[in-house]
């Protein structure tokens, strides 16, 4: 549940809540905006509960003082709300701070309101992006619930919660977890990345292991350093990245149809071939590798043939600067090779500086067929894969032209029957790749549907 807080008139809608507060509340100002995808730290914090006879208040918060007793004021109907949305993460958006909590209601005649209700919740900044936050928050909720109930940790033993709050902002901004000892209780928390939804996966697609061409882990970009002058606190602990490359474990706990798929996901293999390799339905395998790809574990490039065109993108200049990418490179094309000889570093580039509009890949492989000793396709995989070049594809468009309506010549060699199927796949949105998997035909007879008719255009790009 969102709730955005404002000052302004109070309105309802849906799960909606905009209400009024005190304009002298000082708002945070910074140099991001609600919506911006960055992540930051946690800022504090604080148990709430209601207090018999003082009502809703903070009992613990870490740092101390660090949410004004005006602003929980304001918001205590969120911290503390009705029934009906307890035991429901909550978001509350209000005057420079972000509030991710999980409130807790425990019915029992021991309490003097035979009920006792709290939530612990944590505080960012209201740009920051807080979702990864609400798993580990909905656990602590309850956790604390099981305490409570077996010892009464929360309420009766407020010396221990300092504590626990200063541990726990500490560990889930430096390692992004944090392990709770409380007696014979252990619980263990760590903040996962939550990433976008994957693309989808097509037939003409073709899987990749990350792990294989020397790429680093997944998740959050690079950390980008502050400029001069730029507010180094609100950079803390964003976009933290391990840069060291990772290993996927083909004997792991895999589902059954991840170990089925993965010995035939080789760089070279498309997902209607993996299907019907591996005897798999091929939704199955579609949603098998759209989960790897989620997890970093695979990317998707496009099918490889000799006959495509590639061209050099800005990014091969790191090649010639990056010694690690260089090292990764040249281990990546010598793997399987025959020659004991590694090639160089220049012979690589220069082969990659062949590529360009107008060339296939079959021409610049003769080109450099005496001078080439390593698989020019693991340099195309390895370069498409780190944005070194990029692959040219064909998109073949049916667009009619009023003194040729029927299009295909009388006696043309494609049938004309096939000929009317793949037509209509000719919208600019295809790719020549795409098309022969969705209508089953092979390249050679979808290059003499498009060339025996005179109203297709093919599109590069």
């Amino acid at each position: 549940m969102q709730v955005d807080v404002d000052a302004g008139s109070r309105r309802e809608h849906g799960n909606e809540v905009h209400t009024k507060f005190p304009l002298n509340c000082k708002i945070m100002e910074t140099r991001y905006y609600e919506g911006c995808g960055r992540e930051g730290p946690i800022r504090c914090i604080f148990l709430g509960e209601f207090h018999p006879i003082a009502g809703p208040k903070i009992s613990c918060q870490f740092p101390e003082d660090y949410v004004s007793k005006e602003l929980f004021d304001g918001i205590s109907a969120y911290i503390i709300p009705k029934p009906q949305i307890q035991k429901c993460t909550m978001t509350i958006n209000a005057l420079g701070h972000k509030i991710v909590g999980y409130p807790i209601r425990i019915d029992s005649s021991r309490y003097e309101r035979n009920m006792y209700l709290f939530n612990l919740c944590f505080v960012c900044d209201s740009w920051s992006k807080t979702v990864q936050y609400e798993p580990v928050v909905k656990k602590l909720g309850e956790h604390l619930t099981l305490m409570e109930e077996e010892t009464g940790f929360v309420s009766r033993c407020p010396s221990k919660l300092p504590t626990l709050l200063a541990h726990l902002l500490h560990d889930l901004n430096t390692f992004r977890k944090a392990t709770l000892v409380e007696g014979d209780t252990v619980m263990h928390l760590k903040v996962l990345e939550v990433r976008k939804d994957p693309a989808p996966v097509h037939d003409c697609d073709v899987p990749v292991l990350v792990a294989s061409v020397g790429l680093p882990r997944p998740g959050r970009p690079p950390r980008v350093e502050p400029g001069e002058g730029e507010n180094t606190q609100s950079q803390e602990h964003l976009d933290v990245e391990d840069e060291e490359p990772f290993e996927v474990d083909l004997d792991a706990d895999w589902d059954l149809t991840t170990r089925q798929l993965l010995p035939y996901i080789n760089g070279y293999n498309h997902v209607s071939k993996i299907a019907s390799d591996t005897n798999v339905e091929k939704t199955l395998v579609k949603s098998c590798i759209q989960n790897l790809v989620y997890y970093g574990v695979v990317t998707m490039l496009p099918v490889l043939k000799f006959s495509n065109m590639y061209r050099a993108t800005p990014k091969l200049s790191r090649l010639f600067s990056d010694l690690e990418l260089q090292k990764s490179c040249i281990s990546y094309v010598h793997n399987g090779s025959e020659t004991k000889e590694k090639p160089s570093i220049s012979l690589v580039a220069g082969v990659l500086c062949a590529l360009q509009q107008g060339s296939t890949l079959r021409a610049v492989c003769e080109r450099v067929a005496g001078a080439a000793q390593f698989d020019v396709r693991r340099l195309v995989v390895f370069a498409q894969i780190h944005g070194l070049v990029k692959c040219l594809r064909r998109y073949p468009v049916y667009v009619r032209n009023p003194s040729r309506p029927h299009g295909l010549r009388a006696g043309a060699g494609a049938a004309s029957g096939v000929a009317s199927v793949v037509r209509r796949l000719f919208t600019g949105r295809h790719s020549a790749d795409e098309i022969c998997c969705l209508a089953r035909v092979d390249l050679p007879t979808l290059d003499q549907i498009i060339d025996e008719d005179p109203n297709v255009a093919v599109i590069w790009r």
